[in-house]
């Protein structure tokens, strides 16, 4: 009985899922930096190998999707705590959800409106147009972290996400989605206090 406590004690500590959340966003940013200073992979974007080097963009973007998904998590974890749902079966524990429906979810965008990302009293952006770049690279993180960076072929070709036409190609696979997810991780961080 004490490793099931065990478990269900970390389960409901907002500091594991905070810890995750951290160790994942530093490989994305080490990932993210190495694209740009290893001449292999410089040169492998002048010859051409676009598929490969967008690959490596991707992978960042799995960790990112899973760090957000985790300081998200933890955020949901962190005030609804009483919420979890969890079923024990003789010696092992089965975890239901956190926190409600937005814990069974790995839909970027629902759980950042669930934990308060989009209540525009949390200013975590300021233009009407942040949100909605928001929006769409959350929903781009989303299909990295279900499928997208993890395997070469999307799952069917109906479940591939596309960039909506407002938001230029060169958001995701440039700088650009630093800018976009910063005050996501500045928000996150702060409630890591």
């Amino acid at each position: 009985m004490a490793e099931i406590d065990n478990y269900i004690n970390k389960l409901k500590d907002a500091s594991s899922w905070f810890d995750y959340y951290k160790q994942q966003k530093l490989i994305a940013d080490i990932l993210f930096e190495h694209i740009f200073s290893n001449e292999e992979i410089i040169k492998a974007k002048e010859c051409a190998e676009e598929a490969n080097y967008i690959t490596l963009f991707v992978n960042a973007h799995y960790h990112w999707g899973i760090a957000i998904e985790n300081g998200l998590k933890g955020i949901l974890v962190k005030y609804n705590s009483e919420k979890f749902e969890y079923k024990i079966n003789g010696n092992h524990v089965a975890l239901k959800n956190i926190s409600g429906n937005a814990g069974k979810t790995h839909n970027l965008l629902q759980l950042a409106k669930e934990t308060g990302v989009f209540n525009k009293k949390n200013k975590v952006y300021t233009l009407e147009t942040d949100y909605k770049s928001l929006s769409q690279v959350l929903l781009h993180l989303s299909d990295m972290i279900k499928w997208g960076a993890r395997y070469p072929i999307p799952n069917n070709t109906a479940t591939v996400f596309k960039l909506s036409k407002d938001v230029p190609h060169s958001l995701v696979y440039g700088f650009h989605i630093l800018d976009v997810m910063q005050p996501l991780f500045d928000f996150i961080e702060s409630e890591l206090e």
